[in-house]
């Protein structure tokens, strides 16, 4: 067996001399991927869809635990107002007053 390429003619003849197909017959076992008519791929890129924003949520009262059998809650992340309770609480300690005002 050469190496040199064979026609179809004699591929032919080779088959049905030996029984089997000849290694450069594409109709070989081993040569399955050079058989059948050629095959385009076409790929296309699809962006993917981006995630729709939440709408943030107005920040509400957490729970804080209970005292006495009452619910305590605490501001979670929210703005505090300034009320007399705190005017007081920036006199007595400024310290403590910047904490939760955030300041």
């Amino acid at each position: 067996m050469s190496k040199t390429k064979m026609t179809k003619k004699e591929l032919d003849a080779f088959a049905k001399k030996e029984g089997y197909f000849h290694e450069q017959d594409p109709r070989h076992s081993m040569n399955s991927e050079r058989t059948g008519p050629p095959s385009i791929t076409i790929a296309v890129a699809i962006p993917k869809p981006r995630p729709k924003k939440k709408k943030s949520k107005k920040a509400e009262m957490m729970y804080g635990g209970t005292v006495s059998g009452k619910k305590h809650m605490y501001s979670g992340g929210g703005s505090v107002t300034d009320n007399a309770g705190l005017r007081a609480l920036k006199k007595a300690s400024p310290e403590a007053y910047n904490k939760i005002k955030g300041n």
